[in-house]
C-alpha cells in the first residue's frame, strides 16, 4: 500500500508535467504491488497522445541524515504533547519554539517520554515569559540540550508552543552524500524502462532542507555518475513537503538541460490542490 506522500507526489506529477511536455497524463499502474522479483518503479503514467512516450516514476526521499524523516516525525508528536501541558500558560502575545535534539528523542520511548514531558513542561511554562523575541534559554535534560526560543508574534498562534527540527554538524555535507544515494536508488530502476522506450522521472521530496541545484552539478563532476544520469533519468523535480503534503516543486534536470537557478517556468507552487508554475503569478 502506498505512504501518504507517495501519493501525493503522484498527484502533483500528473498535473505538472503537463507543463514540461504539452500534454495530459494520468495514471496506469504500479509495478513495485505487482510481485516482481526485482525492484520496481513506483508509478507509470499514461499520455493522452501516442506522439509522446508514457513516464516511469520512482519517488524518495531525501534526508540530512539517516532516519531524519523519523526523527522529524517524532519529535513533533512530543513536542504537540508538551503544547497540550502548555495550554493556556504561556504568554498571550507571543509563539514558541521548541527544539529537542536528534539522539534525545530516539531515547525516547513510552514511559520515558511522559517522563521528559513531565519535566520540560514547568520548565517552558516557568522561562517562557521571560523571553523577547528571538531570545533563547535552554536546559539539559540526560547530557542532552533541549532549546527554547520565542519565534515572534502571530495572531493565529500566540500562546502555543512549535517544534523545528535540530541541525546536526557538517549537515550540508551529509545532505549532498544522501542526495547521490537518492538519485542511485532511481538509477537501479529505470535501466529497464528506458530499454521499453519510456522517460523517467525522477521525484525527491526533499526534508533535509539542505539539497540545492549545485549538488547535482557537483555529483555530475564525476563522469559516470553523469553518463548516468544523463542516459536514465529524463526529469528530476525536488518536492519540498509539510507532514506529507507536497507544496514546492523545482524542476532540476529537464531532458539535457539542467537548471541552476531553476527558472520560474520551471519552479511550481501548490496552491489551495491546484499546481501552477510561478511564472504564472508574476504576470
Amino acid at each position: 500500500m502506498k505512504r501518504e506522500n507517495e501519493i501525493n507526489a503522484l498527484k502533483a506529477l500528473v498535473e505538472i508535467m503537463p507543463f514540461l511536455t504539452g500534454v495530459r497524463y494520468k495514471f496506469d499502474r504500479s509495478p513495485d504491488e505487482e510481485g516482481s522479483q526485482t525492484p520496481e518503479v513506483e508509478y507509470l503514467l499514461k499520455p493522452n497522445s501516442d506522439q509522446v512516450p508514457a513516464i516511469a516514476v520512482e519517488h524518495t526521499i531525501v534526508e540530512a541524515f539517516k532516519g531524519q524523516k523519523t526523527y522529524v516525525d517524532r519529535s513533533y508528536d512530543i513536542i504537540e504533547d508538551v503544547n497540550v501541558g502548555c495550554k493556556g500558560r504561556l504568554p498571550l502575545d507571543r509563539y514558541f519554539i521548541l527544539v529537542v535534539p536528534h539522539l534525545l528523542v530516539e531515547s525516547l520511548r513510552k514511559q520515558a517520554i511522559k517522563r521528559f514531558i513531565d519535566a520540560v513542561t514547568p520548565w517552558i511554562v516557568t522561562t517562557a515569559p521571560g523571553l523577547s523575541f528571538d531570545e533563547h534559554r535552554t536546559m539539559l535534560y540526560q547530557g542532552q540540550e533541549v532549546l527554547l526560543m520565542c519565534g515572534g508574534s502571530h495572531p493565529g498562534i500566540n500562546g502555543t508552543l512549535h517544534g523545528i527540527p535540530c541541525r546536526l554538524k557538517n549537515q550540508k555535507d551529509f545532505a549532498c552524500q544522501s542526495l547521490w544515494l537518492s538519485i542511485s536508488h532511481g538509477l537501479g530502476k529505470f535501466s529497464k524502462y528506458k530499454r521499453l522506450l519510456y522517460d523517467t522521472v525522477l521525484a525527491l521530496e526533499d526534508i533535509s532542507g539542505e539539497v540545492n541545484t549545485s549538488m547535482l552539478l557537483e555529483i555530475e563532476r564525476a563522469d559516470e555518475k553523469q553518463t548516468l544520469i544523463g542516459n536514465l533519468i529524463d526529469y528530476i523535480i525536488v518536492f519540498a513537503s509539510h507532514e506529507n503534503r507536497m507544496i514546492v516543486a523545482n524542476v532540476w534536470k529537464e531532458k539535457h538541460s539542467r537548471y541552476s537557478p531553476v527558472p520560474f517556468n520551471r519552479r511550481f507552487e501548490n496552491t489551495k490542490g491546484k499546481w501552477t508554475p510561478l511564472v504564472m503569478k508574476s504576470q
